[in-house]
């Protein structure tokens, strides 16, 4: 009897032990459960919207690309439309070039092989023998036969452009190319639908350019930029 009951009470015993832990076991399960339907439910939403997004993105941008595809002469500025030939356009017989000069780009390499290819030039020359008060245009040879030939013309400023389009300057066909670094007033105010030019340029890697700019400045001190505290500095 003794032995029935100790095992009676040992199983009692283990009943009580087991039971509680296995009650919250469930519970827990049931939280992770629904804790886990709530990230899966919320990951759903998101992913959803994320989808929807992309789909409008897509749809608005394959719209705009039929819209340009549709009006490709609405996607570039008045003036490069009206003014200027496009690339695929041949040559004409007398063409105004205007070169889009990016500073340290070399774009003064360019004008030193156009100069030797007899062309004649529409840039900057130093004042005292540039001639851009005179009231007429001309174009002459301010470093001699072996410099080339220059317009009387400062095609660095605006009010030196506005001159040279009040004088004529494009429809004169005393130039060949001009060189400017401010494209679009440039083209806007030289150029028309009856003297049509064609853009080029040069482009470089914008820190070779600055470290070149900045190589440059170290000894320019004709340049307004030019700074003595940098002569003997270095960026390596």
């Amino acid at each position: 009897i003794n032995h029935l009951d100790t095992s009676s009470t040992m199983e009692a015993s283990a009943a009580t032990i087991i039971s509680p832990p296995r009650r919250l076991t469930i519970k827990k399960l049931a939280i992770l459960s629904l804790l886990a339907s709530i990230l899966g439910f919320v990951t759903f939403q998101n992913y959803y919207n994320s989808i929807s997004l992309v789909d409008e993105t897509l749809s608005q941008r394959q719209l705009s690309s039929s819209w340009i595809e549709r009006h490709p002469e609405r996607g570039i500025s008045a003036w490069a439309r009206n003014n200027f030939r496009p690339p695929s356009a041949a040559p004409g017989e007398k063409e105004t070039v205007l070169f889009w000069h990016v500073h340290k780009s070399g774009g003064t390499t360019v004008k030193g092989i156009y100069r030797c290819m007899d062309q004649t030039i529409a840039s900057r020359l130093p004042p005292s023998i540039s001639h851009t008060e005179d009231k007429e245009l001309i174009a002459f040879e301010p470093f001699g036969q072996r410099g080339g030939k220059f317009v009387n013309v400062d095609m660095t400023t605006r009010s030196g452009m506005l001159r040279a389009e009040r004088m004529g300057l494009v429809a004169s066909g005393k130039a060949d190319m001009l060189f400017a670094m401010d494209p679009s007033f440039a083209g806007e105010h030289l150029y028309d639908k009856q003297h049509k030019g064609r853009i080029v340029s040069l482009f470089r890697h914008p820190v070779d350019r600055l470290a070149s700019k900045f190589y440059y400045l170290q000894k320019a001190d004709w340049e307004k930029t030019y700074s003595p505290k940098w002569a003997d500095m270095s960026i390596l």
